[in-house]
């Protein structure tokens, strides 16, 4: 009897789970159901009417040593849809002392770049580095600042922007375990890990729709407007679930996979502990004109990294400048006009702009981007497993020993996909 896989959730996770059922798509039925009508969860893109362009939510950076986020693309066929700097190149700049650097993450099997001052944080020594690694027998409670100085360079101008953009957590909340962890998966890769790559064009092109083409051509249905409202139980089994205009029985052999939230998932599933605290993550997108336009990067990067100031980091796609700020809740009490000034000021700054010739912006906030990633809150994340035997869990949230990042949501897909595909 074939049985019939149904996807809670539009998301990478959701999206990622039902690409690698694809695999063993003969003895099963595949359904993803997405509650809004656009696809990607906190990794989507809109057409904006006031800049007549894409605009996505976010600036998400991807790291050659993502190998699960490389796997789903070249299973969708869109690795081709991603641009690299031509060398691992990460410019930074100090917007109090005007100082710029790059840092140059050359990596054959191990970190050789911090050996040589060139490749470091300006100012930062080898010694600091090497002291640093006290990280890599953190325990279960300590986070980051426990271990590192926050007095010292090495802190201001590598742990504290890593960190925060690892893990969407300040430093004095973040897991020191966690961030091991995301460190651990750049040792002894082959060549460069921590390239960095970003999408050509934007989330949707790059993510999303190739992964919706794949499973529609694989005889897969994706449905919009479905938000799930309830599952209804028998012998300890899912056996039907619930949407806003209809209900879908279960039949045995059938799977439910909920890729969504915790917040969606505590209102389905109230029995499942999951992290409560969350931390937003703030975007803004200027829209560059002839006045403002010749805004250019070190090295024809497509990025750079801001010490001492709002902005985290800047990037730059034709006449689109994008700004993101991470672990963002104290800037939730702004207007978007007084943040996008706020920001403005510090481009002009950085890139020694005229005065008050602010483009036309705009504010995304995505106040709940991902859980707190503190040593008590990561010990909230649950296991894929459920007590009922046909629901699994998915998502960047789920216990998979990665962070809640694009790797760990495509990650969490993949592991229930390939579960199900052994049973």
């Amino acid at each position: 009897m074939n049985k019939t896989i149904h996807i809670i959730g539009g998301g990478l996770a959701g999206l990622s789970c039902a690409v690698r059922l694809l695999k063993d798509r003969k003895k099963k039925k595949i359904i993803l159901y997405e509650s809004s009508t656009l696809f990607g969860g906190r990794c989507r893109s809109y057409s904006d009417k006031d800049f007549k362009c894409y605009l996505d939510n976010g600036n998400h950076l991807i790291i050659k040593a993502y190998k699960n986020t490389f796997k789903y693309l070249k299973e969708i066929q869109a690795t081709h849809t991603l641009i690299s700097n031509k060398r691992p190149l990460y410019p930074f700049i100090d917007i109090k002392s005007s100082e710029n650097w790059e840092v140059k993450p050359y990596s054959y099997f191990i970190p050789w770049w911090i050996f040589f001052s060139k490749c470091r944080p300006s100012g930062v020594s080898l010694l600091d580095f090497i002291k640093s690694f006290k990280i890599a027998f953190a325990k279960n409670y300590q986070t980051v600042s426990d271990l590192i100085n926050e007095k010292s360079l090495i802190y201001k101008r590598f742990w504290e922007p890593f960190t925060i953009a690892v893990l969407n957590t300040e430093p004095k909340k973040a897991s020191a375990k966690l961030l091991w962890k995301v460190i651990l998966k750049t040792l002894f890769h082959k060549k460069n890990p921590l390239q960095p790559f970003i999408v050509k064009k934007n989330l949707d092109e790059s993510l999303i729709k190739p992964g919706i083409k794949k499973i529609l051509r694989y005889e897969g249905q994706v449905k919009k407007n479905h938000r799930l409202k309830k599952i209804n139980f028998k012998n300890n089994c899912a056996r039907e679930i619930v949407f806003q205009n209809k209900k879908i029985s279960l039949n045995n052999g059938d799977f439910v996979v909920l890729a969504v939230p915790p917040n969606v998932l505590n209102k389905i599933l109230p029995d499942i502990t999951t992290p409560k605290e969350t931390n937003c993550i703030l975007n803004v997108h200027f829209k560059l004109d002839k006045n403002n336009n010749k805004i250019n990067f070190p090295q024809e990067s497509f990025f750079m990294g801001v010490i001492g100031g709002t902005t985290n980091w800047i990037f730059k796609k034709k006449h689109l400048l994008s700004i993101t700020i991470s672990a963002a809740n104290d800037l939730n009490i702004y207007t978007n006009e007084t943040i996008s000034k706020m920001i403005w000021d510090e481009i002009e700054k950085i890139f020694k702009l005229k005065k008050n010739n602010m483009p036309k912006y705009k504010v995304i906030r995505e106040t709940t981007a991902t859980f707190v990633q503190s040593p008590k809150e990561i010990f909230k994340k649950p296991k894929m497993f459920t007590k009922y035997p046909n629901i699994f869990l998915a998502g960047d949230w789920i216990d998979n020993g990665l962070p809640a990042t694009i790797e760990g949501a495509i990650t969490s897909g993949y592991n229930v996909a390939q579960h199900i595909n052994k049973i």
